[in-house]
């Protein structure tokens, strides 16, 4: 399949444009699941990218229901949602655990393969949540949880970006599943690239320019904000509709430019609004601020 038509096909499945342009990440994490299969599995081929979906969390639910699957706490996990293999990895992983042929485990129990797979789901939780934003060590342990600790819940109106990994054993094929909640892809696109790049950078040397390509052609939410204020909760929740709040202080020539970050919004800038019948647009007066430039001007 060509690369074009799978973009096609993996946008009609609802993976927003801001996610497929991951380059970098997708190459990253690709690289990153098959250095685990041929250490875990001893496969003698890279894993390659089979699927790329974006379902609602009671549709992940009863997919990951159907593998064997671990499943990570927010708290310590926030983007990094679950991990799940098929019944043949977890046979092949057994196997290479305990140093037996596959013919003679066709009667090991599901548990028993679950439980030999927490160790390795550990290790590959900790190579790819070290370098994502939020996520805390917990040592050598994953997070381990059920799904309502997960990120998200797993409830029906939190989406999340279900990826899916194969790569060939002999005659047959181990599949693996990594689980992110969406809405922290899209939050943290921008840096997620920035960091895939800078690990990508440092294992192949040249190609910055590449490097430099991809993250600026990711996508980030920029907010023009006219005026903030500052409110009790208590006022706040008498707030109604129809209800007209005072902006004493609006500049229409002092408009701040804001950009998400990992960390939050951070304002980049300062604009001027201008407005032509029902025509608004931002006219930017100061360059943007250093900080936020600093990651591409290392790249």
């Amino acid at each position: 399949m060509s690369t074009v038509l799978r973009k096609k096909i993996e946008a009609r499945a609802g993976i927003p444009t801001a996610v497929l342009q991951l380059d970098d990440f997708w190459q990253t994490l690709q690289k990153q699941v098959s250095t685990w299969m041929t250490d875990t599995l001893g496969t003698e081929t890279s894993a390659v990218l089979e699927t790329r979906n974006v379902v609602p969390g009671t549709t992940a639910t009863g997919q990951l229901d159907m593998l064997l699957s671990f499943v990570f706490n927010g708290d310590f996990s926030p983007g990094l949602c679950a991990v799940a293999v098929d019944e043949f990895t977890a046979t092949l992983n057994a196997s290479q655990r305990l140093q037996q042929p596959l013919a003679e485990l066709s009667g090991v129990s599901e548990l028993f393969r679950k439980l030999l797979l927490e160790t390795p789901t550990s290790t590959l939780w900790n190579t790819v949540a070290a370098n994502l934003a939020g996520h805390m060590s917990l040592g050598s342990q994953a997070p381990f949880s059920d799904y309502s600790s997960a990120p998200g819940g797993f409830t029906q109106t939190q989406r999340y970006l279900m990826i899916g990994f194969k790569a060939a054993s002999g005659d047959q094929v181990v599949r693996m599943w990594i689980v992110f909640h969406l809405d922290y892809v899209l939050r943290n696109a921008l840096e997620l690239e920035l960091l895939a790049a800078r690990m990508s950078k440092s294992s192949s040397g040249p190609g910055s320019e590449t490097l430099r390509a991809s993250v600026k052609s990711s996508m980030i939410t920029v907010d023009g904000v006219l005026n903030r204020l500052t409110l009790t909760i208590g006022q706040c929740s008498r707030l109604e509709v129809g209800q007209l709040i005072a902006l004493p202080d609006v500049d229409t020539s002092r408009v701040s430019l804001r950009a998400e970050t990992v960390n939050g919004t951070v304002d980049i800038g300062l604009c001027e609004m201008g407005v032509w019948k029902q025509q608004r647009a931002l006219k930017l007066k100061t360059p943007i601020l250093e900080p936020f430039t600093r990651e591409l001007a290392n790249l």
